[in-house]
């Protein structure tokens, strides 16, 4: 029999990607956040999440896409954080809207052709289809791996 994955989905920049909801801490609406002096480009700031600062990570940035020019309307601003477990530490992913919640098997997740850049594989680890979409799906292994987090996960606020 095979093993049924519930994948929740997201889109950055018009590009839908996944990852397992079970990695999926909590959902939060992108209200700004404290930006942090000489940080990565990719690191968007901190959040305050229940007295706890969580690093946020501007997955244009890392997906290296850039934001829509053109469009000033909703969808050309990060409106979601997914709050996740990088290499034991809490951090937000920032994207621009959260979709759905997906089931399959992992039998209908594809490779990822070598055509594509070694960047790709880095933090992707195989595509899958849903009505004619192509959706990358998020390694949060890898992506742990590929980033640096600043020191503040467990910093706590007084």
């Amino acid at each position: 029999m095979q093993q049924a994955l519930q994948l929740l989905t997201f889109i950055v920049n018009e590009e839908s990607y996944a990852l397992p909801i079970l990695d999926v801490m909590e959902i939060r609406i992108w209200t700004g956040g404290s930006p942090l002096p000489s940080a990565p480009a990719y690191l968007k700031g901190v959040i305050n999440l229940r007295g706890a600062m969580i690093p946020v990570i501007d997955m244009h940035v890392i997906f290296a896409t850039e934001k829509k020019s053109g469009n000033t309307g909703e969808g050309s601003t990060p409106s979601a954080v997914i709050i996740v477990e990088l290499e034991g530490e809490s951090a937000g992913l920032l994207v621009d809207k959260v979709q759905d919640i997906v089931t399959l098997t992992r039998e209908e997740i594809r490779p990822i052709p070598t055509a594509a850049g070694q960047e790709t594989h880095k933090i992707l680890s195989g595509l899958i289809t849903i009505k004619e979409r192509i959706i990358g799906l998020l390694d949060l292994k890898a992506l742990g791996k590929w980033i640096e987090l600043p020191d503040v996960a467990g910093s706590r606020l007084p």
